[in-house]
C-alpha cells in the first residue's frame, strides 16, 4: 500500500447533463446575437430615412434659396398622400409649384405616403423652417405617432 491520499478514480468524458447545459448556454448566446443582428438592422433602417430626410429638406431650402424673390410660395402644408405622379423629376426651368410637387413625389418615394411636410418662409426676419413627419411606426411596435425631423434656418 502505498502512502499518502488514494489515487483519483478515472474521468470517463462528459455527462449528459453538462452536454445539455453547454448547448443550452450556446443556444442562448446565439439567440441573443440574433436579436442584436435584427435591433442592428432596423436602426440602421430608421437612421436611412432620417438621412433621406434630410436630404430632401437641404435639396428644398436650396430650391426656396434659389427663388428668393418668390421664397414665400413655397409655404405650406405637402402630403405625399396627395402625390398622384410616379416619376419625379421634371428637366428644364421649374416653377415653385414644379418643385415642390417634385419634393412631395420624392417625399412618397422614399419616406411612404404617410409623410407630410410643413414648410414655412417668414420674410420679415428672412427664416425658413421645413417639418418632416412619416410614419415609422412598421418598425418600431412600441413608437407611437410620427417620426418626425425638422429643420430651420435663414435665407
Amino acid at each position: 500500500m502505498r502512502g499518502g491520499p488514494s489515487a483519483p478514480t478515472r474521468m470517463r468524458g462528459l455527462s449528459l447533463i453538462e452536454v445539455l447545459m453547454s448547448v443550452l448556454v450556446l443556444g442562448l448566446g446565439l439567440l441573443g446575437l440574433a436579436m442584436l443582428q435584427t435591433t442592428n438592422l432596423r436602426l440602421a433602417q430608421s437612421s436611412n430615412q432620417r438621412t433621406i430626410a434630410t436630404n430632401l429638406s437641404n435639396d428644398l431650402l436650396d430650391d426656396i434659396r434659389t427663388n428668393r424673390l418668390v421664397a414665400t410660395k413655397y409655404t405650406g402644408t405637402y402630403k405625399a398622400a396627395d402625390v398622384t405622379v410616379t416619376a419625379c423629376t421634371k428637366i428644364g426651368a421649374m416653377t415653385p409649384k414644379d418643385q415642390t410637387d417634385e419634393f412631395a413625389c420624392k417625399m412618397k418615394q422614399a419616406l411612404g405616403a404617410s409623410a407630410v411636410a410643413v414648410v414655412q418662409v417668414n420674410t420679415s426676419t428672412g427664416r425658413v423652417s421645413i417639418q418632416l413627419d412619416w410614419d415609422d411606426a412598421k418598425r418600431w411596435k412600441a413608437l407611437e405617432g410620427a417620426t418626425s425631423f425638422s429643420m430651420e434656418t435663414a435665407l
